[in-house]
C-alpha cells in the first residue's frame, strides 16, 4: 500500500506555501500604498495648478480694472501667460520628506523619510530586490503608526533609529557607488556579487523590521488577551 509524502515534508510545503502568500500580499499593499501617494500627488498638483491659473487670472482683471482698461495687448498677454501659471503650478514638484536629513530625523519620523529615500532609489537597485523593497515598505507603514506612540529613547526605537538612520542608508549608498557594469558581474571574495549582496541585505533589513514591529506590539497583544478572558469572564454564556 502505497504512503503519502512525509509530514515534515507536508510541513515544509506548507510553510513555503504561507511566506509566498505573506510575499505577495505585502507586494500588493506595498503596490497599494504607492499607488495612493500617486493619487494624492497627483490630486495636489491638479489642486495646485487650478489655484495657480485663477491667481493669475484674477491679477490680470486687477491690473486691467487698475489700469482702466484692458487693451488687446493685455488681453492676448493674458490668453499666453495665465495658462502657462496653471500649468507651471501643477509641473512644479511637491514637496515630501527631507531624504538629505535621514541621518538626523528621530526615529518617528524615519519611516517617512526611509520610505521616500528607497522610492528615490529604487530604480539604481537591482530588479531581484523588488519583493525586499515592498516588504520593508510595508514594515515601515507599520511602524510610523507604533513609533509615534513611543519615546525617542526607547530601546526599540533607537535601534530602528540606527538601523535606518544610518546602516540601511549606508548599504545603498556603497552599491550606488559601484558602476552599473559591475554590480552583478563582479564576484568579490565572499563568492557573491554586489548585486546579491545588497538584495541579502535588504532582506536582513526587512526581517530586522518586522521583528521590531513585532517587540512593539508585545504589550498591545498582552492587553488584548487579557481583554478578551475578561469579556469571557465577564459575558460568556457560562456567567452566572
Amino acid at each position: 500500500m502505497a504512503s503519502g509524502p512525509p509530514k515534515d515534508l507536508l510541513g515544509t510545503e506548507a510553510d513555503a506555501r504561507r511566506r509566498r502568500l505573506a510575499r505577495a500580499e505585502a507586494q500588493q499593499m506595498a503596490r497599494n500604498r504607492r499607488w495612493e501617494k500617486r493619487k494624492a500627488n497627483m490630486g495636489k498638483r491638479v489642486t495646485r495648478g487650478m489655484l495657480t491659473f485663477f491667481a493669475a487670472l484674477a491679477a490680470f482683471i486687477v491690473y486691467g480694472w487698475m489700469a482702466g482698461g484692458a487693451g488687446i495687448g493685455l488681453f492676448l498677454l493674458a490668453l499666453l501667460l495665465v495658462p502657462i501659471a496653471g500649468i507651471a503650478g501643477m509641473l512644479l514638484p511637491i514637496g515630501g520628506p527631507d531624504v538629505d536629513r535621514i541621518d538626523r530625523a528621530t526615529p518617528a519620523e524615519l519611516p517617512g523619510i526611509t520610505e521616500a529615500f528607497l522610492d528615490k532609489q529604487r530604480r539604481q537597485l537591482p530588479r531581484l530586490a523588488a519583493p525586499q523593497l515592498d516588504g520593508i515598505a510595508v514594515q515601515l507603514a507599520a511602524l510610523e503608526t507604533q513609533l509615534a506612540r513611543v519615546p525617542a529613547d526607547h530601546p526599540v526605537a533607537q535601534d530602528i533609529g540606527r538601523l535606518l538612520g544610518n546602516h540601511l542608508p549606508e548599504l545603498v549608498d556603497r552599491y550606488t557607488r559601484i558602476p552599473p557594469i559591475q554590480r552583478a558581474n563582479l564576484v568579490e571574495h565572499d563568492g557573491r556579487t554586489p548585486e546579491a549582496t545588497v538584495v541579502d541585505g535588504l532582506k536582513t533589513v526587512e526581517a530586522e523590521l518586522a521583528r521590531a514591529s513585532a517587540q512593539l506590539a508585545e504589550s498591545d497583544r498582552d492587553g488584548l488577551r487579557v481583554q478578551g478572558k475578561f469579556l469571557e469572564a465577564r459575558y460568556g454564556e457560562g456567567r452566572g
